[in-house]
């Protein structure tokens, strides 16, 4: 035990010193910023990025060169005579009504690169996805074409999408798995160490970052510090490695804390407010007696937390299509998004399963105490607002 508490302590004194010098300096060197922030982060996204670097020909200015790194750092098999003359394509449309991410092409189409993105470990693959995209590069290509499937190195590719023959797919080479974490990042990193242009390579820079905090988790110690410690000595090795494999454990035991407090909550509402207030584990959800449409409700999505309101099961038998309550919306003051289920909601905490942020709400009890403004504040608007509700 006493390992244990000296070797966070020593993380915790590391951690707090490098706080206070960035806030020190932060002036100079704001480590906050990433122009990433500013961008509607989705798969289209992350896909019209990679493909703008990938095209010789597009505003970057550095020629093949991350053509020429990409083939090279992952042994792709893609010649060319003239980079000019090399396609890069977005959203290709197949012969089965769908499209491929990216798709490259050289001069006369001898060979072809093709490349579905994943984002997200959760997004669930469409039956037969990627056997169809094999077909259509197969069609398209005169001599060799290879298909790249790109996700979280946590996200598996089944033969529910590949076929029954996903393994020699691989095997051949026709199926070639990359990841973010151990191909993408590294690859970045060549990039930048390779653009002439300070533009373009703090751009990089920034897309790397916003990668390594969607993939690796934000550290708040200088990886090169928190490493040399923790390889310091065989005993903090294996520190780090039971710390690690418990943290899968620790976020079950806190979403269950979560759940915990949310019954407390309905409970205390109830009494408070002197009407019906029940709240649904499966679905995180709140049922409010003076709400006949709609739940207020948390979920674990777009790998964060989002809040808001869900339609119930009638309200959506009725209303299919996406419902606007632009009232509450600029009664609440916050940018909420609209889908087909949620008629408002927010990611409140993002990238939770590398950020600590949430979790530690849920221990303070500060996430109880947000859920608990969010419907006070909800209830508070006028009439004429909750009588749709």
């Amino acid at each position: 035990m006493k390992n244990y508490i000296s070797f966070f302590r020593e993380i915790q004194a590391r951690s707090k010193f490098e706080i206070e010098y960035e806030k020190r300096y932060s002036k100079k060197l704001a480590t906050q910023f990433n122009a990433m922030k500013f961008l509607h982060w989705n798969e289209n996204k992350v896909s019209e990025i990679l493909a703008f670097f990938l095209d010789p020909n597009e505003g970057h200015g550095q020629g093949d060169i991350y053509l020429k790194l990409f083939k090279e750092e992952l042994g792709l098999h893609f010649p060319y005579d003239n980079p000019t003359k090399v396609q890069v394509i977005l959203e290709d449309p197949t012969f089965a009504n769908r499209r491929v991410d990216i798709v490259l092409k050289n001069q006369d189409q001898s060979s072809i690169l093709g490349i579905e993105n994943k984002i997200y470990p959760w997004t669930r693959d469409q039956e037969n996805q990627v056997q169809d995209y094999l077909k259509y590069l197969q069609y398209i290509s005169t001599h060799h074409y290879q298909l790249l499937y790109l996700a979280p190195k946590s996200k598996e590719l089944t033969g529910y999408s590949a076929g029954k023959e996903v393994e020699t797919l691989i095997e051949t080479g026709l199926l070639h798995l990359i990841n973010y974490e151990d191909d993408i990042i590294p690859l970045l990193k060549e990039f930048i160490k390779n653009t002439e242009n300070e533009r373009v390579r703090c751009f990089l820079m920034d897309f790397e970052s916003q990668l390594i905090e969607n993939y690796m988790g934000k550290e708040n110690l200088d990886p090169g510090s928190l490493n040399h410690f923790i390889t310091e000595t065989e005993d903090n090795i294996e520190t780090a490695f039971k710390v690690s494999n418990t943290l899968h454990s620790i976020k079950q035991d806190m979403k269950s804390l979560a759940d915990q407090q949310m019954f407390q909550l309905a409970d205390e509402l109830s009494e408070e407010l002197n009407m019906m207030v029940i709240y649904n584990e499966q679905y995180h959800q709140f049922g409010i007696s003076v709400f006949k449409n709609v739940y207020v409700r948390f979920n674990y999505e777009e790998s964060g937390v989002i809040y808001g309101l869900a339609k119930t099961p009638a309200f959506m038998d009725q209303n299919k299509d996406k419902v606007y309550f632009e009232d509450l919306r600029n009664h609440l003051g916050i940018k909420f998004r609209t889908s087909h289920l949620w008629p408002l909601y927010f990611l409140q905490y993002s990238n939770i399963d590398h950020n600590a942020e949430f979790w530690v709400d849920i221990k303070n009890g500060n996430f109880k105490l947000f859920m608990k403004t969010f419907i006070m504040k909800v209830l508070e608007a006028p009439d004429d607002i909750i009588k749709d509700l």
